[in-house]
């Protein structure tokens, strides 16, 4: 942010959306996933982005499915 720059605004996410073609949502499940690629670590998962033990369980079986031999939210 600088003053002599425009605020930032819901038009200019809207701008980056429609240049880009992702929106907030895809690019935090994004985030999510690269993350668990990253760790592997529900735990880290959870502290980092508040989701739940069941969501960060979900992305890291996505992330590394050869570390379950069951799908671990249907355990």
């Amino acid at each position: 942010m600088h003053v002599d720059r425009p605020e930032v605004g819901i038009s200019n996410f809207q701008a980056m959306h429609d240049r880009v073609g992702i929106n907030a949502t895809q690019l935090r499940r994004d985030r999510f996933l690269d993350e668990a690629r990253e760790t592997a670590d529900p735990v880290r998962l959870m502290c980092l982005f508040g989701i739940t033990s069941h969501t960060a369980i979900h992305y890291v079986g996505s992330a590394h499915p050869e570390h379950f031999i069951i799908d671990p939210t249907q355990a």
